[in-house]
């Protein structure tokens, strides 16, 4: 997901409609509870991944609930492993994630300024991209002349090369081409 350029105002209201979700889907106040149970471990570590997902970095994020951001490192280094082998905080993170993406839109909450910026952003962001599929056209094109001259040649190797005998066969062709053009030119 492309991050939205936040502002300290748009990052907070952001911050805190999260941990909103968090306390309402996982019943745990992460800037709050200070506790080192499981249940609020996890949802630290959720409320860090999402974040992260976001685009912020380990500083803000722990600001945002006054950790230290050497615990929201360990945190993220963490928490991609046990999503994947733990069924529990997998649909924690999950739900949270979910209702999270379902309400939120942060671009209720720029400034017209910050709106501006964004629309310049994405305009040369725009014109960037449009150069470059215009540029990969014609390479694609480039490459397509070069399958027709040269495609029957690549079959005629994919289909009788036997495996195992790559670079004899590299060996051969180069022995035939140099025979080829040096008789050629004589």
């Amino acid at each position: 997901m492309k991050k939205i350029r936040n502002t300290t105002e748009t990052s907070n209201k952001e911050f805190t409609y999260l941990k909103s979700v968090i306390q309402d889907v996982l019943g745990v106040d992460v800037s709050g509870d200070k506790r080192r149970n499981r249940e609020v471990v996890d949802a630290k570590m959720i409320y860090a991944y999402i974040l992260q997902d976001k685009g912020y970095g380990c500083s803000d994020i722990s600001r945002s609930i006054d950790m230290h951001h050497s615990s929201i490192l360990h945190y993220l280094k963490g928490i991609g492993f046990y999503i994947k082998v733990d069924r529990k905080i997998s649909s924690k993170y999950e739900m949270c994630k979910e209702e999270y993406y379902k309400e939120y839109d942060p671009i209720k909450y720029l400034s017209s300024v910050d709106l501006k910026k964004e629309l310049i952003s994405l305009r040369i962001e725009n014109k960037l991209l449009s150069s470059t599929s215009r540029e990969l056209r014609a390479e694609l094109e480039g490459v397509n002349e070069m399958q027709k001259r040269l495609g029957p040649l690549y079959n005629i190797v994919r289909e009788r090369t036997r495996i195992g005998t790559e670079n004899n066969i590299v060996s051969e062709l180069n022995k035939f081409y140099n025979g080829v053009y040096f008789y050629k030119n004589k």
